[in-house]
This record gives structure tokens, C-alpha cells and sequence, in this order.
């Protein structure tokens, strides 16, 4: 009898110890399951939300480009130098010339033209005349320019207009005269023929007006 009491007793325990078990693997599971949909809503809020390009939201990464692109310093044209020397100049029409070496030229008829060869668009800044000049007239400069289609009017065909005066310069009286006034703003325009002329030139055995070169500072078309 007493036998029979225990092992029931036996049981009853097993029982009740496998309940508890059961249970608490119960408790274990759910806190997994609860671990894990914490989890994924952590995620569904760290998750980023796109940024649309259009309309007043722009990306993260457009935004970035847009602060790199590097600011254009402002270009500045550079002046550059042509001289051209007198023995590019002649007189117009069958006119003689003579050449008194380094002094510079002179022509038979007192006048002497070359052309002035710079690209459409490029700008004049100045234009300086060497000469000699130990008489009492001036040496008078013109610089011209010729339409392709029709002749050009009084007004249109002068693009400056300079004199020389004479003088006296110590070592060998070489002079200069700059001249920065011009029409147009001194812009070499599409459809015109540029040229300059000189005049008027000379030499007997005490006086002299010749021409010795030019030179031509501008900028190039952009």
C-alpha cells in the first residue's frame, strides 16, 4: 500500500515538473518572437525614404554635386603685340619708294599704305606710329576700312584719324605717337577691309618725315 502511494506520488511530481517546463519555454518563445518584431520595427523606422529630384526636394546626392562644382574664374583676354615694319608699306598706285636704311621710308608721292591683318573680332587698344620728323608739318595717320558689299560712306569708312607732331629726341630723333581712340570701340567688324596710310613723307638734304614701323596692341576675338 505504502508502495503504490509513492510511485503516485512519483508521478504526480513528473508531472507538474514538465508543466513548469513547457511553460516557460512558452514564455521563452514569445519573448523571441517579441525580440523579433522589435527588431524589424526598428528597421521599418530607420529605413530612409527616398528624396525626389523634382519639385522643391532634391537627393542627398545631387545637392552634394551641386555644392562641388567649382566657381569659373572670370577670363581675362590677353593683350598681345604685332609690329609691323615699314618695309610692309608702300605707296598707292606705280609711286617710287626709297628706303634710308634704319631712319625708316619714304615715297615719291608722300604717301604710304599697308594692311592692317587681324582677325574679325579682335580689338585694337592702341596703335603706336615710329617715325622721324624734323620739319614743321605733321605726319598724318589714317587708319581706314572698305565694305565687301557697297562703298562705304563718309563716317563709316574712318576708323581713326592722328597726327604727328615733329620733333627732336636724343640719340637719333626717333619718335613715337600712341593712339587709342577708335571707331567701334577699335573692333575688327565682319565684311570690312582694314588698312592704314601715312603721309605725308619726305626728304630733301636738311629735313625729313619718315616712316619707321608700327605697332599694334590688341586682343583676340574670343
Amino acid at each position: 500500500m505504502v508502495l503504490i502511494t509513492n510511485i503516485r506520488f512519483c508521478i504526480f511530481s513528473f508531472k507538474i515538473i514538465k508543466t513548469n517546463q513547457h511553460g516557460s519555454k512558452k514564455k521563452c518563445n514569445r519573448k523571441k518572437a517579441n525580440n523579433k518584431t522589435g527588431t524589424v520595427a526598428k528597421k521599418k523606422l530607420t529605413k530612409s525614404i527616398p528624396l525626389k529630384k523634382s519639385g522643391s526636394l532634391i537627393s542627398a546626392k545631387a545637392s552634394k554635386s551641386v555644392l562641388k562644382k567649382p566657381i569659373l574664374a572670370p577670363v581675362v583676354k590677353k593683350t598681345k603685340v604685332l609690329y609691323i615694319d615699314a618695309s610692309f608699306f608702300f605707296p598707292p598706285g606705280n609711286g617710287g619708294y626709297t628706303d634710308n636704311y634704319q631712319d625708316g621710308r619714304y615715297s615719291a608721292n608722300g604717301m604710304l599704305i599697308a594692311p592692317i591683318l587681324l582677325r574679325v573680332g579682335s580689338v585694337m587698344k592702341t596703335v603706336t606710329i615710329y617715325y622721324k620728323n624734323n620739319t614743321t608739318e605733321d605726319l598724318t595717320v589714317w587708319i581706314l576700312k572698305h565694305h565687301i558689299d557697297h562703298h562705304a560712306y563718309s563716317g563709316e569708312v574712318e576708323v581713326t584719324y592722328e597726327a604727328c607732331p615733329p620733333g627732336i629726341a636724343a640719340p637719333d630723333n626717333f619718335l613715337q605717337t600712341v593712339i587709342n581712340h577708335f571707331d567701334a570701340g577699335g573692333k575688327i567688324l565682319d565684311k570690312y577691309m582694314y588698312h592704314i596710310e601715312i603721309g605725308t613723307t619726305m626728304k630733301t638734304a636738311t629735313e625729313e618725315r619718315l616712316l619707321r614701323g608700327i605697332r599694334i596692341a590688341y586682343t583676340e576675338p574670343a
